[in-house]
C-alpha cells in the first residue's frame, strides 16, 4: 500500500474497533483528538504515506511545544491506527529520554557539518543548515525566507499566532545573496525542492545525514531540530552574558555613586 486516506470514516471505523475492545469513553475521546490533530496537520491533503508519521514526530520535536511524554502518546495512538489500517511497517518508535539527551549538537559538530558540505560541494544543504542555525527558523518557516527578506536584512517570521522579528547578520546576508546570484534566484523563497515547491523534511534530513561520516557527527544529531536547539542554546548563553555585563556595569555605577555620596564616607 502506497498511501492511506485519513478520512473521518476511517477514523470512526478505528474508534469503533476500540469501543468494541472495551476502551473507556475518555480514551476514545483522546484517540479522536489525536487522530484529528494529525489530520489537521496534513491539510489540505489528508493522505498518509510511509514517512508521514516520522515527519510528524520530527515536527513535534522541532516545535518544542509538547512534552516528550505527550508526543509519545500521540505516536502510540497513530501506531495503533496504522496497525488497524494494515501498515505496521509504517510505525515509528517513541522518543527515549536518552535519545533526547544524546541528540544535542555542539557548535564544533555544526562547523564540521558545514565543512563537510563545502568539501562535498553540497551548496544548498550548506546554506539550509546555516540559515536554520543562524536565524533559528524551522523548515516550515522557510517559504518566508525570501530574496526580498534577505535583501532587506530584517523582517518578521509568522507561525500561527506567533510573530518573531529577525535581523539577518551581515555575513549570512552577503553569503545568501551571492548564493541567489549564482543560482539565478531573483525572487520568492530562496530554498525550494529540486522540482519546485517547498522543501521536503525527509530530503533535508537525508542530505544532512550524508555529511555525517565525513564530519564525524552521529546521524541522530544531523537534523533541523538539533540545529534549532543549538541556535536556542546560543541565544540563551548570549542573554545570560548580557545580563551579567549589565549587572557588572550597574555595580560599577553604584560604586561611583558611593564614592561621591555614601553615608559612611560623608564629610563630618
Amino acid at each position: 500500500m502506497e498511501e492511506i486516506r485519513l478520512t473521518v470514516e476511517n477514523i470512526n471505523a478505528f474508534l469503533q474497533k476500540k469501543i468494541e475492545a472495551g476502551n473507556k469513553p475518555e480514551t476514545i475521546a483522546e484517540y479522536r483528538r489525536i487522530l484529528l490533530a494529525l489530520r489537521k496537520w496534513l491539510l489540505p491533503d489528508t493522505t498518509l504515506h510511509k514517512e508521514t508519521l516520522q515527519q510528524w514526530k520530527e515536527y513535534m520535536q522541532e516545535e518544542k511545544v509538547l512534552a516528550v511524554r505527550t508526543i509519545n502518546r500521540r505516536l502510540t495512538v497513530i501506531n495503533q491506527f496504522l496497525n488497524f489500517a494494515g501498515e505496521r511497517n509504517w510505525q515509528v518508535s517513541c522518543i527515549r529520554l536518552e535519545e533526547v539527551e544524546k541528540s544535542v549538537l555542539s557548535r564544533g559538530e555544526y562547523i564540521r557539518l558545514l565543512q563537510a558540505a563545502r568539501q562535498m560541494n553540497k551548496e544548498q544543504i550548506y546554506f539550509i543548515m546555516k540559515t536554520i542555525c543562524v536565524l533559528g527558523v524551522s523548515l516550515r518557516e522557510f517559504p518566508q525566507v525570501t530574496v526580498g527578506f534577505i535583501k532587506k536584512g530584517r523582517g518578521e517570521i509568522t507561525t500561527g499566532e506567533n510573530v518573531r522579528k529577525i535581523v539577518v547578520p551581515s555575513g549570512l546576508q552577503k553569503e545568501l545573496l551571492a548564493y541567489c546570484a549564482r543560482n539565478g534566484i531573483r525572487q520568492g523563497s530562496i530554498f525550494v525542492a529540486q522540482r519546485g515547491g517547498e522543501l521536503h523534511r525527509v530530503a533535508v534530513n537525508t542530505s544532512m545525514k550524508q555529511l555525517c561520516q565525513s564530519a564525524g557527527v552521529k546521524p541522530e544529531k544531523a537534523t533541523p531540530s538539533c540545529l534549532r536547539g543549538l541556535y536556542e542554546r546560543t541565544q540563551q548563553e548570549l542573554q545570560e552574558n548580557i545580563s551579567m555585563l549589565l549587572l557588572q556595569y550597574y555595580e560599577k555605577l553604584l560604586e561611583a555613586d558611593d564614592v561621591m555620596a555614601a553615608w559612611e564616607g560623608r564629610d563630618l
